[in-house]
């Protein structure tokens, strides 16, 4: 039995989607698409000052693709992106590759029992509709860009962190940064001494704790390369400190606790001298509510002399200013967002319609995601996801989360193959009992507690992140039961 196989993005997912295709179950015949220019995703598309990973590159990284040679035990995004591009050239992955193609339409057609996919090629604008057995997506949420609709009103350079544009000057420049998330906090530290007045509006400061940031020497590359065990030792001390953190998200656990004593610990320490600035920078919400972010950079850089952090209400947008509740109008040159994506719209503008024609973005914005393990739903057969919802995880590498749900999809294909079945999906009552069992783990967690962060959709359930550690996700993806699906 010959599977034709569609991939949808070509960034950590899509590429390990790939590369173990033909390396565990020898198939070849799969087309990975991505509407950019090449592979990498949100790490070949955000490029911001400051763009970084927060979580240890060593652990941040295909298990199967070690890389002995990272500069930083925090890697920046050129670097990321470079070790992406080396992998997929590596495995000769560009060949099954369709740059500049997007996939716009995805219909399952009961008739055939195959996928009908519309792709459209931005080069030509020619659109095409082509047939798959399965579909594997690698869409990840931090891909559509959140804009604010008041700050459309703004008529000078307005730029989003994830569409940085590069050709905008910020020199002798007023510059408002708007947001407190992971990509301000990158952000501001390396744009403070171009500007001349730097101007942070952030209404729910972002907990901020620091990290062990150091440039990697030779030696250590030398002996990660050299020394049997040392880097995989390296990884597994990173694996399991990270591991001790998840009880962090737990309400009123230790670790939370001791979690928020050390971030009030820094930033009294970092704010001593100025007890005005330090109330404008607490977090009002509990730890790990929004997303913990680390950085030695953040603090010392709101201290500058030619920053404001403003607290107060936005009220109002005009062409070259901002008013706050206050009444405090301040005039603006160039507007930043760090306003973050649209995570809680999964695929869109993908319209995915799925058994009897139904709309699955659409189901689910009336009923919340449900899908089994975040990796399949019952309304979809032959369809897979990786990071799908109730994935993301908060306390390290979801690049582990993505090679335990991409063995479990190989495991699945391989029963599809040995079955020679042409349909594949989970049972209903499955999904069910795991998306009732997951709400139940997930309610002890902080992310529900009210701080509206894009964890939550607009009801208030978490259906980004998942409740469990790293090492349940493996427990969980390891073994496929059959009876778990209807084989056809």
């Amino acid at each position: 039995m010959t599977l034709k196989i569609c991939i949808i993005g070509a960034g950590f997912s899509g590429i390990a989607a790939g590369i173990q295709l033909k390396k565990q179950l020898n198939i070849e015949d799969y087309v990975i698409f991505d509407e950019n220019e090449d592979v990498g995703g949100t790490w070949l598309v955000n490029k911001y000052p400051g763009c970084a990973c927060d979580v240890g590159s060593h652990l941040y990284s295909y298990s199967f693709e070690p890389n002995p040679d990272w500069s930083w035990a925090y890697s920046p995004q050129a670097e990321i992106w470079r070790y992406i591009q080396s992998v997929a050239k590596k495995h000769d992955l560009y060949k099954n590759i369709k740059f500049g193609h997007k996939v716009n339409k995805a219909s399952w057609d009961e008739t055939i029992n195959k996928w009908r996919v519309v792709v459209t090629n931005s080069a030509t604008n020619d659109e095409a509709e082509l047939i798959f057995d399965v579909v594997i997506t690698g869409i990840g949420g931090f891909r559509v860009p959140h804009t604010p609709e008041e700050f459309k009103a703004f008529t000078g350079p307005r730029i989003h962190s994830a569409r940085w544009d590069t050709s905008v000057k910020l020199e002798d420049k007023t510059v408002a940064v708007i947001g407190s998330g992971a990509s301000a906090v990158q952000i501001i530290p390396n744009i403070v001494k171009k500007v001349k007045k730097l101007i942070v509006y952030q209404r729910h400061p972002a907990w901020v704790l620091p990290r062990m940031q150091f440039q990697m020497p030779d030696w250590l590359k030398w002996a990660f390369a050299s020394v049997p065990g040392l880097r995989e030792m390296y990884r597994s001390f990173i694996f399991w400190s990270n591991e001790l953190i998840h009880p962090t998200f737990i309400q009123g656990s230790l670790m939370q606790k001791l979690g928020a004593k050390l971030g009030d610990h820094y930033l009294n320490r970092k704010f001593a001298d100025n007890p005005a600035l330090l109330e404008k920078v607490r977090p009002n919400y509990e730890l790990g509510c929004k997303r913990i972010t680390p950085s030695n950079e953040y603090y010392p850089a709101l201290a500058h002399p030619n920053v404001e952090v403003v607290r107060d209400k936005i009220t109002k947008v005009g062409t070259n200013s901002i008013t706050t509740e206050n009444g405090d109008e301040k005039k603006i040159d160039v507007l930043i967002l760090a306003t973050g994506f649209k995570v809680q719209e999964f695929f869109s503008p993908l319209e995915i319609r799925v058994k009897g024609g139904m709309d699955l973005m659409e189901l689910w914005r009336e009923k919340g995601p449900t899908a089994y393990m975040g990796i399949c739903t019952s309304v979809a057969p032959n369809w897979f996801m990786l990071l799908g919802p109730n994935t993301g995880i908060d306390h390290s590498s979801g690049i582990f989360t993505i090679e335990c749900q991409l063995n479990y999809i190989l495991q699945v294909i391989r029963e599809m193959i040995e079955r020679d079945s042409k349909v594949v999906c989970v049972k209903e009552f499955i999904e069910q009992g795991y998306m009732a069992d997951m709400m139940a783990d997930m309610k002890p967690m902080v992310w529900g507690t009210g701080c509206a962060s894009y964890y939550v959709n607009y009801r208030g359930v978490v259906t980004a992140l998942s409740p469990y550690s790293l090492i349940s996700c493996w427990r969980h993806t390891r073994t496929l039961n059959e009876n778990d699906f209807n084989f056809n």
